[in-house]
């Protein structure tokens, strides 16, 4: 019995331990992930960054678009992390990867929107 009581503490215990994990981007703000973004950017020729803000009542939407004349410059982007910092972005997040009707440029868009309390 006391084997017993024993296994099920460490099983319940184990099943709780991911609970006490955290997500990569707590305590950050997202300015310092923006400038991550932006030094990616920097980083890459031909890339270029636009932000927008847009306030619509009690919700700010921020538009960041990167552009490149090259499918390889946005993989080295997404590959260099990216899509792991557009993640850490607070609030809903969506991506859209557009290219251009030559198929060599593309442009990614990270539309974050929040909602103010």
């Amino acid at each position: 019995m006391k084997k017993l009581l024993t296994a099920a503490l460490v099983s319940t215990a184990m099943a709780a331990f991911p609970a006490f994990g955290h997500h990569a981007a707590e305590g950050m703000v997202d300015d310092e992930v923006y400038v991550m973004i932006d030094t990616l950017v920097v980083d890459t020729p031909h890339a270029e960054m636009t932000v927008d803000d847009i306030a619509v009542g009690m919700t700010d939407v921020t538009t960041t678009t990167i552009t490149t004349n090259s499918v390889v410059s946005m993989e080295n982007m997404i590959d260099d992390g990216l899509l792991d910092y557009a993640a850490m972005l607070d609030g809903e997040v969506e991506v859209v990867i557009t290219f251009d009707s030559t198929g060599s440029g593309v442009t990614l868009s990270i539309i974050q929107t929040e909602t103010r309390q």
